[in-house]
C-alpha cells in the first residue's frame, strides 16, 4: 500500500522491496502467521516505510519494553510486519531524506508463550495469553523468559550512553553499541541465526543485503551484524 504517488527514490524503493519480498519468503518457508506489507508515506525528500497503523509514540515500546501487556498491545493493534510461527512479532521502521538513510527501528519481540493460532484467533490475543500464562507452573517449558530485541539508529541523538545505532534488550534504557546500521534481510538473518539456531534454513543464507551509504564503522561497537 503506497500512500501518494509521488516517485520514490531508487534507494527507498530497493529497501521497499526487500522487506515484501523478505516477508513472502518467510510465508513461503511457514515461518509465518501472518504477515503485512509495509506502507511508505512520501512527504516532499522526505519518505518513511512503516507498518499500516503506525501514530508516532504508540506501541512503540518505550518504557513498556519487555512487558506481556505491551506485546499484547503491539500483537492486538496490528502494529507489525510479521507474526512468526511461534507468535514472536517482528517489525521495521525506516526514515530517507532523499537517498540518505536517517532513522531506522528493528524489532524482534519473541512470544512469551506458544498458544495455537486457532486459540487466538477464538480467543483474541489478550484473553489466550491470560489463560496460558495463569494456567502455567515454575516448571513448565513452554513460558519462555525471552527479550525483545530492537535495533535503533537515530544520530540526531547521539551521546556517550545513546550510540547512534545501537540494541536495545532487557531494559529501555539498554542501548549496546552496534557498528552501523543495516538493511533489513541483515536483521533478518541475526534473529534467526541466534533465536532459532535450530532452523536450517539455506534460502535464508540466500537473503541478499542492502549496504547503506555514508556510515563508517565503529571501532568500539559491542555488537557487529
Amino acid at each position: 500500500m503506497v500512500k501518494t504517488v509521488k516517485r520514490m527514490n531508487r534507494h527507498v524503493e530497493d529497501t521497499l522491496e526487500q522487506i515484501q519480498n523478505t516477508l513472502q519468503t518467510l510465508n513461503a518457508l511457514g515461518l509465518s502467521r501472518s504477515i503485512k506489507n509495509p506502507i511508505i508515506s512520501i512527504d516532499g525528500q522526505e519518505s518513511i516505510i512503516t507498518w499500516d497503523n503506525h501514530v508516532s509514540g504508540r506501541h512503540n515500546s518505550g518504557k513498556a519494553f519487555t512487558t506481556i501487556n505491551q506485546y499484547v498491545s503491539i500483537y492486538e493493534a496490528g502494529a507489525y510486519q510479521c507474526i512468526l510461527y511461534d507468535g514472536s512479532i517482528i517489525r521495521a521502521y525506516l526514515k530517507f531524506d532523499r537517498n540518505i538513510m536517517k532513522q531506522e527501528s528493528f524489532l524482534f519481540w519473541p512470544s512469551p508463550i506458544f498458544i495455537p493460532e486457532e486459540d487466538i484467533d477464538e480467543l483474541g490475543i489478550r484473553e489466550a495469553v491470560n489463560i496460558y500464562v495463569s494456567t502455567q507452573n515454575s516448571t513448565t517449558t513452554e513460558l519462555k523468559m525471552r527479550s525483545p530485541i530492537r535495533l535503533d539508529f537515530d544520530p540526531t541523538h547521539e551521546k556517550f550512553l545513546h550510540p547512534s545505532t545501537h540494541l536495545h534488550m532487557q531494559h529501555h534504557e539498554c542501548r549496546m553499541s552496534v557498528n552501523r546500521p543495516c538493511c533489513f534481510n541483515t536483521f533478518i538473518k541475526f534473529v534467526f541465526s541466534n533465536f532459532y539456531p535450530d532452523k536450517e534454513l539455506k534460502e535464508m543464507k540466500k537473503l541478499e543485503t542492502l549496504n547503506y551509504s555514508g556510515f563508517e564503522l565503529q571501532s568500539d561497537a559491542v555488537i557487529s551484524i
